[in-house]
């Protein structure tokens, strides 16, 4: 990933933190998009001076995103990778009977039309900014978080399991056949983890909400933001993952639908 310019929305998270931790590492240069706070970011931005560019960008502003874009290629040129990455996940079980028209809304604009206009984005700054001689060989890869969600459902949570899903299935197939008609070689992939220890998911598994999920999952275990982040990467790059597009990762720990362990887990 040397030299390749890696965009990230919801760096600022624990997911966030990781992939932009792992891709400067690797010699990317970084644009690192959060929404309001970016306190957490500051050892890289220390560390990695050169590499980084963070700016707060409301992921649901078509103008905003816009503008996130067009700053984050002033700094570091054409965006190779895009790692389209923040959700909203309310914490309240509510049945759809329960649940409010604003709650359903406000996630899918934050998950789901929001990862319309990062996608848009990228594609038109592909547009104007694509080299005129061996394009074939640019890499250029667009990667969303999916979830579990959005393959076996989650009940009390129909807003942000439809918005997953929605991801994994007509958008990402239908994606991957128009980005090809600006750069050859585009591609567009989804890593979909299922319970991951980030600093937001601590209180639940500390109360044990995940161990249900776990009855299902061979591998018996939660993922980790490095489990993501190295996920991500590996469908970064066109050496590693240059034929594969249109693709959902399950990230599960080869979750079920039906319990495996019928015994309590700590």
């Amino acid at each position: 990933m040397q030299g390749q310019h890696v965009l990230i929305t919801g760096a600022a998270g624990g997911i966030g933190f990781a992939l932009a931790r792992l891709f400067l590492e690797q010699g990317a240069n970084v644009s690192l998009h959060y929404n309001r706070t970016f306190d957490t970011l500051t050892p890289l931005l220390e560390k990695y001076a050169n590499q980084c560019y963070a700016l707060s960008v409301n992921a649901t502003d078509e103008q905003a995103v816009q503008q996130g874009i067009e700053q984050s290629c002033s700094h570091f040129g054409l965006i190779n990778v895009c790692i389209v990455n923040h959700a909203v996940y309310v914490d309240d079980d509510l049945p759809i009977w329960e649940m409010s028209l604003e709650q359903w809304q406000r996630t899918l604009d934050v998950n789901l039309t929001a990862y319309f206009l990062y996608a848009r984005e990228w594609c038109r700054q592909l547009k104007r900014l694509k080299p005129t001689t061996d394009i074939e060989n640019v890499n250029a890869s667009l990667i969303f978080i999916g979830s579990t969600a959005g393959e076996f459902g989650e009940a009390n949570h129909i807003d942000y399991a439809t918005s997953k899903g929605a991801l994994h299935s007509g958008f990402i197939k239908s994606l991957k056949n128009e980005i090809v008609n600006i750069i050859p070689h585009a591609r567009c992939n989804i890593v979909a983890p299922g319970w991951t220890r980030t600093p937001m998911a601590e209180t639940s598994i500390e109360q044990g909400k995940h161990l249900k999920a776990l009855r299902t999952t061979s591998l018996r275990k939660v993922a980790t933001v490095e489990d993501v982040a190295q996920a991500c990467l590996f469908f970064s790059s066109n050496k590693t993952a240059g034929h594969l597009t249109g693709n959902v990762l399950m990230l599960h720990g080869g979750m079920e639908g039906r319990v495996l362990w019928q015994e309590n887990l700590s």
